[in-house]
């Protein structure tokens, strides 16, 4: 039985080690560099790596599946919106369910951050900015998430909130970093619950 293969066209190719090596020119970047860049700034630096990427890979995320995927666990993410569900109407649980739904589309390859500002957020939610950090707190409380604080420099205060998904609920990249993520990171509180934990 014939075999269909994708043909890649040998400019499709250049473009795509061109993206593979501005990735990894990205990813030589030290922390000790990224924690002195104004916070906005290694955002962009964040979604320029992943969507180089995205562009090296073509077949394995925007070929095959347009917009990339992310993977998630099924029994965790049910939980999830059981426990969204259950929360009280002053803790606006369509807002934050919806804020679920955003951080599940717009996740980092390979480290789970969440590549959305607040102020984003707000204006996808339909909610306004200072809002936000209640939101993303409920998820936060329920162990969905994990937050951040990145200092910008010349701007007093404990810096800007970056979020991350908690491994056990969802990822986008590789498993090995997956995996390695998960064995530090507890399962969100809703499915210890269901599983007869403790809160």
């Amino acid at each position: 039985m014939a075999q269909i293969v994708r043909l890649t066209t040998k400019p499709q190719r250049s473009g795509q080690e061109e993206a593979a090596q501005a990735a990894e020119q990205l990813s030589l970047l030290s922390e000790e560099l990224l924690k002195h860049l104004p916070g906005e700034a290694r955002i962009a630096i964040s979604r320029a790596t992943h969507a180089l990427q995205k562009a090296a890979r073509p077949d394995t995320t925007e070929g095959l599946w347009p917009g990339g995927f992310t993977m998630l666990s099924r029994m965790q993410t049910a939980a999830i919106w059981d426990g969204i569900r259950e929360l009280s109407s002053d803790d606006r649980p369509n807002q934050v369910r919806h804020a679920f739904d955003l951080v599940l589309l717009n996740l980092r390859q390979d480290t789970g951050e969440v590549l959305l500002t607040r102020d984003q957020l707000a204006e996808r939610i339909g909610c306004a900015p200072k809002n936000v950090s209640t939101i993303m707190g409920t998820l936060e409380k329920m162990g969905v998430i994990r937050r951040e604080r990145r200092r910008i420099e010349g701007v007093q205060g404990r810096g800007m909130a970056v979020y991350f998904i908690n491994p056990h609920v969802a990822w986008n990249g590789s498993l090995d970093v997956r995996k390695a993520q998960a064995a530090e990171t507890r399962p969100p509180m809703q499915l210890e619950l269901l599983q007869g934990g403790a809160s």
